[in-house]
C-alpha cells in the first residue's frame, strides 16, 4: 500500500499587518489620503498682506506727508493733482517719503511721469538703492522692484529730476508689498509737509480727516 503525501504547507504572508489589522501598504496609503483630505497644519504666525504703502500718493488730499524740496510745487488745475519739479543747477527738484517695510521682503514701486529725465526708487538702511526713468514728454508709467535686507524696517521713497534739466511731472505714486496699511495722519513716522516743503498745519486730533485738494 503507498504511503499518503504530506501535504503542502501554506506560504506565509508576505505583507505585514498595519494598524488595525490593514497590510502596512494599505495602512500607508490610507494615512497619506487622510493627509491629502485634511491639508497641511496653519503656520503659527500668518504672512502680511500686500497693501499700499505710500500716504497720499496721488498728491491730492492733506495732510501732506511728502516732504519736497522748495523746487517742487502742487498743480492748481481744478481735479487735475500733480506735483511739478523744476531742477536748478543746485537741486533736482525731489520729493520723499518714509515708508514702514518688513525685512526679507520683496516691494513694488510704480508711478506716473513726464518729462526729461525723472526718477522714482527707493533706499533705505540694509537694502540696495533702486531707481528707474525715464524722458518721454508724455504721460508713461514706471515700475521697479525693491527687495529688503535682513534688518531693513524703513525705506525712503523718492521721485526728482535731474541738475540742470527741464521741469517734470508726477501724478500718482504706489508702493505695495507685505505690510500694515499706513494711518494717513503721519503714522509712517514722517511729519506732514506742504507742497513747497514747508511743515504743514496741525491736523485735528485724535479724529484726522482727509481733506481733498481743490
Amino acid at each position: 500500500m503507498r504511503a499518503p503525501t504530506r501535504p503542502t504547507r501554506r506560504p506565509r504572508p508576505t505583507r505585514r499587518p498595519g494598524r488595525h489589522g490593514l497590510p502596512a501598504g494599505l495602512a500607508a496609503a490610507a494615512l497619506a489620503l487622510a493627509g491629502a483630505t485634511l491639508g497641511p497644519a496653519p503656520s503659527a504666525t500668518a504672512a502680511l498682506p500686500d497693501v499700499q504703502l505710500i500716504v497720499n500718493g496721488g498728491f491730492d488730499s492733506y495732510p501732506w506727508i511728502w516732504d519736497c524740496e522748495p523746487t517742487t510745487s502742487h498743480s492748481t488745475v481744478p481735479h487735475e493733482h500733480y506735483v511739478s519739479g523744476r531742477p536748478t543747477a543746485d537741486s533736482y527738484a525731489g520729493c520723499t517719503q518714509r515708508v514702514r517695510v518688513q525685512p526679507n521682503s520683496s516691494y513694488t514701486l510704480t508711478a506716473s511721469v513726464r518729462g526729461p529725465y525723472v526718477f522714482v526708487g527707493a533706499s533705505g538702511s540694509g537694502a540696495e538703492t533702486v531707481a528707474t526713468w525715464s524722458d518721454r514728454s508724455d504721460w508713461n508709467g514706471l515700475s521697479v522692484r525693491v527687495t529688503t535686507g535682513a534688518d531693513t524696517t524703513e525705506l525712503t521713497v523718492f521721485v526728482h529730476g535731474w541738475y540742470g534739466q527741464g521741469p517734470y511731472d508726477v501724478r500718482w505714486m504706489s508702493f505695495t508689498g507685505p505690510g500694515v496699511a499706513p494711518n494717513p495722519c503721519g503714522g509712517s513716522g514722517t511729519v506732514p509737509q506742504t507742497p513747497s516743503g514747508g511743515p504743514a498745519s496741525p491736523s485735528p486730533s485724535p479724529s484726522c480727516m482727509r481733506t481733498y485738494l481743490p
